[in-house]
């Protein structure tokens, strides 16, 4: 067992605390950067846990996910001198009431961008974007124009406003918190007064105004004090600040200890990445791990548009697979397989086609995103019921049908028409049901299942989702020119006219119940063993080019988007690892690109090899 010893960064955040300084932490991947933050905590909680309460002060620690929240405020043991939120929600907290303030914020900064940036995608044309981004720079003109007849604001969990009813949406707070932080000192005032303690964990991917604003609460050596923690080269997320900077006269601390990965993949990490030089710091440092990059011969694509055919697609993947039988990890249940985008991981899970319609032409970027986790309107209800309700069935699991219709039906609540009933007529009730939705699912469409649990009050069904229910399928020939603002309806159509083929595949992707993620998805997480697969014809993603990162003289050097976003998320990939990483590479010259990562001091001999 390793001895725990005080690290230098808590030396330093210990002396800041001491003499009012704010700081900024960088703390590498598996550095303990959540632990430091809790340290920290309790050490203010320590020091001025009783003044604060008395002035009826807190601490503010503001964090990225909910589910970041959740962890802090348990590890804190609830202690409500905390306030522990994500930002949109503390930022709310404190905006709340003041519609005077937020008014003159939306009348002065928020709307008229909004109208200049619609009238940017104007150019005066007829075609149907021009007028489109006309029309929406004439509503909002309107708005702007009524916005004094507007009594309250609320914050509505969304990403559009309608300020008209005084709704505002997620990028609104931010723009009125970023526009009072820099114009109200007022504002800034009251908020140091609640909280003469400001941290923000993940600071690397917190909107960079917003920072700044921060940075005018104090000066660096007088309360409020602000704490910032997170790390430059994880943050793999658009419109996020990435390199954060403490406010005038604070230290940078740097955290450079790694207690979770192996020394291998340590020493891959370092010559990764040159700003940072770690070292193992706890148990990893009697653990020798290993990395290997396995290099195979990339075919040229068959297709046009530089895509792969589906016969070059089986083959990469059964290259892939003959890798994983070489290093006897085909049997392995704890490698965590990550890719770039959705493509293979569809194609091997066995669900090509829903990914292909919402990653293709008739959805939109939202469409895609609320489809990769999972929640878009479309299939939120049967990822979050039908799928369980299908699995407990066949498993025969009575009582696990009647769980979930009883946690998530309208019929079956504690409320619903069925409240008086006795609790074997509901179990057989609840078994009836389920018997007609799995003839449903083997035989019919999912427009079929959705269409059985609307009329038999099994979801919770959206107005929009019921509109399209209601509707006849769109039967003219889709033109992006013509029918663009409509597309959302040729894709309900596409998948309400499939069978279920591919659900479960996505429901246990989407529940993480396989050992498939894309690198982005992993962000925070850890594994035994990881194999990053790295082929960037498949990945068809102009952001985001592997081989020009790693094999420059190879493949030609990577444009500056290009190796800002890939070498981060190349890292974040790369320490996901707790002991054995591997990396496949689909490349032109496998034997060229082995002796430019073995002359760059990337890699050592024995850790690269060729494939077929």
């Amino acid at each position: 067992m390793i001895d725990y010893r005080v690290t230098e960064a808590e030396i330093r955040i210990e002396d800041c605390l001491n003499k009012n300084i704010s700081f900024a932490v960088i703390a590498g991947a598996g550095s303990g950067k959540t632990s430091l933050l809790i340290k920290t905590l309790k050490s203010v909680l320590h020091k001025e846990g009783r003044k604060l309460r008395q002035n009826g002060q807190k601490i503010a620690c503001i964090t990225f996910t909910k589910r970041a929240v959740n962890v802090i405020k348990k590890r804190l043991e609830f202690d409500d001198v905390f306030e522990v939120s994500t930002l949109h929600s503390f930022l709310w907290a404190q905006l709340s009431g003041f519609n005077h303030d937020i008014r003159k914020s939306l009348i002065n900064f928020r709307l008229p961008l909004l109208i200049e940036k619609e009238k940017g995608k104007d150019n005066g044309g007829k075609s149907k974007s021009a007028l489109a981004a006309r029309n929406k720079a004439e509503l909002i003109q309107r708005e702007l124009d009524a916005l004094h007849t507007v009594s309250s604001f609320h914050y509505s969990d969304s990403n559009y406003g309608n300020y008209l009813e005084g709704k505002l949406g997620h990028d609104d707070i931010i723009s009125i918190a970023v526009y009072l932080l820099n114009n109200n000192v007022t504002f800034r005032k009251i908020l140091g007064l609640r909280y003469p303690y400001i941290f923000i964990d993940e600071a690397q991917d917190t909107n960079g105004d917003i920072l700044a604003g921060f940075n005018l609460l104090g000066d660096g050596n007088c309360l409020p004090l602000t704490g910032y923690f997170g790390d430059p080269w994880q943050q793999i997320y658009d419109g996020s600040i990435g390199d954060f900077f403490p406010p005038k006269n604070g230290e940078i601390i740097k955290k450079d200890e790694n207690f979770r990965c192996s020394i291998s993949v340590i020493k891959l990490l370092n010559a990764f990445r040159k700003d940072l030089c770690q070292y193992p710091a706890g148990e990893n440092s009697e653990r020798e791990g290993s990395v290997v990059f396995h290099l195979i011969k990339a075919e040229v694509p068959e297709l046009p548009r530089n895509q792969y055919s589906e016969e070059q697609i089986s083959r990469a993947l059964s290259k892939m697979d003959k890798a994983l039988m070489n290093w006897a990890w085909d049997k392995e249940d704890n490698v965590m397989r990550l890719f770039l985008v959705r493509q293979m991981i569809a194609r091997r899970l066995g669900f090509p086609t829903i990914n292909k319609l919402f990653t293709g032409g008739y959805s939109s970027i939202r469409s895609q995103e609320l489809f990769e986790s999972g929640e878009h309107y479309l299939l939120h209800p049967l990822i979050s019921l039908i799928c369980p309700l299908i699995i407990s069935h066949q498993k025969g699991d009575k009582r696990k049908v009647l769980s979930v219709l009883q946690s998530n039906c309208p019929f079956f609540n504690s409320e619903g028409p069925n409240a008086t009933k006795s609790l074997q007529s509901i179990i057989d009730l609840s078994v009836s049901f389920v018997e007609q939705l799995y003839k449903i699912w083997c035989e019919g469409t999912i427009r079929d299942i959705l269409q059985f649990c609307m009329e038999n009050q099994l979801i919770e069904i959206s107005d929009l989702l019921q509109s399209h229910l209601l509707r006849n399928p769109r039967t003219e020939i889709f033109d992006p020119e013509v029918h663009g603002i409509e597309k959302n309806d040729w894709l309900t159509d596409s998948l309400f006219s499939m069978d279920t083929k591919e659900l479960m595949a996505y429901y246990h992707f989407i529940s993480q119940n396989t050992p498939y993620s894309t690198q982005h998805g992993v962000k925070g997480e850890e594994y035994k063993k990881v194999l990053v697969v790295y082929d960037d014809v498949e990945a068809s993603w102009n952001n985001y080019n592997f081989g020009k990162i790693l094999t420059p003289g190879l493949s030609g050097h990577p444009t500056e988007g290009q190796l800002n976003r890939g070498r981060k998320l190349a890292y974040v990939s790369f320490s996901r690892a707790l002991d054995d990483l591997r990396v496949i590479l689909f490349t032109p010259d496998p034997e060229e690109a082995k002796n430019e990562l073995l002359g760059s001091g990337l890699l050592c001999p024995d850790q690269v090899e060729l494939g077929d």
